[in-house]
């Protein structure tokens, strides 16, 4: 679940430090911090992961490209339509 929805799972704990807050007032700084610093390298971490998942899908060939370039080679092999007055 981590490797396949890390963006969601890292919203959810940063959703969760407002809630935790309100919940235990008292809490220092230093751990506030810590939790705040450690929520936003995981979105860090979270957002290279997906970005190289882009990259790679960018770099992915297309089935439907040899299908079009397929249907290029037989539109030359057909040669141009026929003209003339019937």
């Amino acid at each position: 679940m981590l490797r396949n929805h890390p963006v969601r799972l890292t919203s959810y704990a940063g959703a969760a430090v407002p809630l935790l807050m309100a919940r235990w007032p008292g809490v220092d700084w230093y751990t506030l911090a810590g939790a705040v610093l450690a929520i936003l390298g995981a979105g860090e971490a979270a957002q290279r992961f997906e970005d190289a998942k882009t990259s790679a899908a960018q770099n992915t060939p297309s089935p439907w490209d040899e299908a079009a370039e397929r249907q290029r080679l037989l539109t030359r092999k057909e040669g141009p339509p026929a003209t003339g007055a019937l």
